[in-house]
């Protein structure tokens, strides 16, 4: 489990999926373990980017209504940068998550 795969293998989804079982599991219960502030710190930070999502999606939804909507590359460009969650994306390993990057407006 622990070895690399060989050039060009293709992984075992069974094992695909045990390993990301794991490091749920592991996840689950290093945040069930965590101290007041850093729970603290997590739900703070977890409203902070719900709140800015919703602003910025807002404020496009609006200017969509007023302005009419703009091209769809620009369109996807300022959703992404409002889906964006920070260092919390950049952390995570490449295979667990699709990653957005953050475009520069």
């Amino acid at each position: 489990l622990g070895e690399p795969l060989a050039a060009g293998a293709e992984p075992d989804p069974v094992v695909t999926a045990f390993l990301r079982r794991e490091r749920r599991l592991e996840e689950q219960s290093r945040r069930r373990e965590a101290g007041l502030a850093q729970r603290l710190h997590r739900f703070l930070r977890k409203k902070f980017y719900l709140f800015r999502r919703s602003a910025l999606m807002t404020a496009i939804s609006l200017r969509n209504l007023a302005l009419g909507r703009p091209p769809l590359q620009q369109l996807a460009q300022e959703v992404a940068f409002a889906n964006w969650r920070g260092e919390e994306e950049e952390a995570q390993p490449e295979g667990s998550a699709t990653r957005q990057e953050s475009p520069e407006l």
